[in-house]
């Protein structure tokens, strides 16, 4: 009885064990070509708050990002499940966002960013 009860506690173990591993997900983006965002902003360009703000993500972990100025700043990138974080060191700064779909990001600060098709 003390054997079997041995035996099915180590099934119970693996069961938890592979399921947990099963449940794990992959990145849910795939930068496999160059993917650009924008910010879809319905202040004009020229507001003095400053302009959209853009993210070009490219398929060797190198990102660009302008978070909403006249500067586009060149860092790299991270992506964990359903987050990237964008690490600029020439600001000693982070950016991250959460992966909403294939086509939409969200920042920490509720930017909504779009897949903006290429040519």
């Amino acid at each position: 009885m003390n054997k079997k009860l041995h035996s099915i506690k180590i099934l119970c173990a693996l069961f938890i064990l592979l399921t947990g591993f099963a449940a794990c997900k992959k990145d849910t983006l795939k930068v496999d070509t160059e993917k650009n965002y924008t910010e879809e902003k319905t202040t004009p360009a020229t507001d003095l708050a400053g302009g959209a703000m853009h993210l070009s993500l490219k398929p060797n972990g190198v990102a660009d990002i302008n978070p909403g100025g006249d500067i586009m700043w060149r860092g790299t990138y991270t992506i964990s499940g359903k987050k990237i974080t964008v690490t600029i060191p020439d600001l000693d700064k982070k950016f991250k966002f959460t992966i909403l779909s294939e086509t939409e990001l969200e920042s920490e600060t509720g930017v909504r960013l779009k897949l903006h098709p290429t040519p």
